[in-house]
């Protein structure tokens, strides 16, 4: 290996537009006692082309450029040089980069990037950050110039065309303990004469496949099932076919036949990102509650799926985006489908506020003040959102601590807790997720009616206790009231269909203790829950 030598490697695949790229490098200021290689090279492959010459080189300093760059700053060799001698951990220079990975492992569209290039005929330099060192580490550069002072393998077989192989080779380095960093360019030191970026999906596919766990945080999506394999099996390929790849899938099953299980195997077999436990046991409440309270610490986000509805491909690509690009945002949502049994996409659409009428961030007092004022989820169920896991309260799906076994609007209660930590970010492009419809959901017990208004009862008074989402007095009374004309609905519904039972009994003494608190201060002093067995079974006829 020539210590005193840099090599240029440049894949040449037009004679023209590479010999002017040649011109600029022979005019560059050449250090001290170094000798400059010019290795234009042809070939089909690209990374095929940089890894066979780089091995055939002796230089120690290589730099890889795009034919399409043409050289600016004189003394560029010199400050490569500078920088790589500053450190001997740091394995490649480039003069842009992304500091983050955004999550479709695009490094031109990473949200946070750092440094300038002139790009095609604009005479304005395009710029991304400021660097105040001499460099900033970085997760990987651009490819149209990569200096390295070590040898590092392409991933030549992997990536068969023209992208993404750049940035697998800085992540090759790191994953060897080396440092990738941006110059800090005194001044600019090239243009990229097209602005034409190449862009392949199925080189995409591959980078993130073997990449993702190295760029992107993990994320758990649990699934609580019960005695539906058809509809399971759809929730599941749903999640394992996100376009987002480091995921984990935890699947709770309190199935009582074997149906779930026999179908899990074949997965179990071939992806080792899922979890598989079956509670034959277990309650419907005991199901639930051994998944929400797993916890792999090594999660950085929680998903939960329930078994009946889908994930679309994107949803946690977007969302998980939303979320590292904005540290204010506790609570990341977007608009959902409604699905029948079949899986048809309604026309109905799930509630939605008039204010949010396109893509926004809000407060978090207002996202909540939204749902207190209307009194409906417009949020979503448990499926449609995203969740920050540091947000939790004790890593679990609550707001207090009575809501343990007790899980009708565990999501609401769970809303209230994630903005109470930060802002919103409401999503109106596109459904990222749906929620389907069918006789045999949970919101079909006959006794289901009457818990969701007990809970929403307790939801108002915690609110209330806590001086959250509900500024004063008359927001209250316009709250309670709006909420007593629909628990009275639900009883009138009740009682046309020749149902009662003891969670009627709750809510009728609820909705005393409620229109108590009107002529009192406002004290709210709700009654024990009790919920009979016939809640689990029934069905309103």
């Amino acid at each position: 290996m020539n210590r005193k030598k840099i090599a240029f490697i440049i894949h040449k695949t037009d004679e023209n537009i590479c010999s002017q790229l040649i011109e600029t490098i022979q005019k560059l200021e050449v250090p001290q006692g170094y000798d400059v290689d010019i290795l234009p090279v042809t070939g089909d492959e690209k990374f095929f082309v940089y890894d066979s010459t780089m091995k055939q080189s002796d230089a120690r300093y290589k730099i890889y450029v795009d034919e399409n760059v043409s050289f600016i700053y004189k003394n560029i060799l010199q400050d490569v040089l500078n920088i790589f001698k500053s450190d001997r951990k740091i394995g490649v220079v480039g003069v842009s980069g992304a500091i983050q990975f955004s999550t479709n492992g695009i490094c031109l569209e990473a949200a946070k990037r750092c440094g300038k290039i002139f790009i095609g005929d604009n005479q304005n330099v395009t710029a991304w950050g400021d660097i105040t060192e001499d460099y900033k580490e970085v997760a990987a550069v651009d490819g149209w110039f990569m200096a390295t002072q070590y040898d590092v393998d392409w991933q030549c077989d992997m990536f068969v065309g023209y992208s993404f192989g750049d940035s697998a080779q800085c992540l090759e380095f790191k994953r060897k303990g080396y440092k990738v960093v941006v110059a800090n360019q005194k001044e600019t030191w090239l243009r990229y004469k097209t602005t034409k970026m190449t862009l392949e999906n199925p080189a995409r596919a591959a980078f993130l496949d073997e990449y993702s766990k190295d760029i992107l945080p993990l994320v758990s999506v649990i699934i609580p099932t019960y005695n539906r394999p058809e509809y399971f099996k759809l929730a599941l390929d749903s999640a394992l076919n996100q376009t987002y790849r480091n995921i984990e899938v935890i699947v709770s099953d309190n199935s009582t036949n074997d149906d779930t299980e026999n179908l899990m195997q074949d997965y179990l077999a071939r992806d080792k990102r899922i979890k598989y436990f079956h509670h034959k046991n277990f309650t419907a409440n005991d199901n639930w509650n051994f998944a929400r309270k797993y916890n792999n610490p090594k999660a950085e986000y929680v998903n939960w799926l329930m078994d009946d509805d889908l994930f679309y491909p994107r949803k946690l690509e977007v969302m998980v985006e939303i979320y590292r690009n904005n540290p204010d945002v506790s609570l990341v949502t977007s608009i959902r489908d409604v699905i029948d049994a079949a899986g048809r996409v309604h026309n109905q659409r799930m509630p939605q506020p008039e204010r949010l009428n396109k893509t926004m961030k809000i407060t978090g007092d207002e996202a909540g003040r939204l749902m207190f004022h209307t009194g409906q989820n417009y949020i979503g169920e448990p499926t449609t959102v995203l969740i920050r896991k540091k947000f939790l309260r004790d890593n679990d799906l609550c707001w207090t601590d009575e809501e343990d076994g007790f899980y009708s609007l565990v999501d609401i209660s769970t809303w209230c807790q994630l903005l109470t930590q930060g802002n919103m970010v409401w999503l109106n492009d596109e459904p990222l997720s749906a929620f389907r419809r069918h006789e045999k959901q949970a919101t079909n017990w006959a006794g289901n009616g009457a818990i969701f208004e007990i809970s929403w009862a307790r939801i108002f008074k915690t609110a209330w206790d806590k001086h959250v989402f509900i500024r004063d007095e008359h927001e209250l009374r316009f709250s309670l009231i709006n909420w007593l004309y629909s628990a009275s609905m639900r009883l009138i519904n009740a009682y046309k269909a020749n149902y009662y039972a003891e969670e009627l009994v709750t809510l009728e003494k609820t909705m005393s203790a409620v229109a108590d608190s009107l002529h009192n201060g406002y004290k709210i002093v709700l009654p024990p829950r009790n919920y009979g067995e016939k809640t689990k079974t029934g069905l309103m006829s």
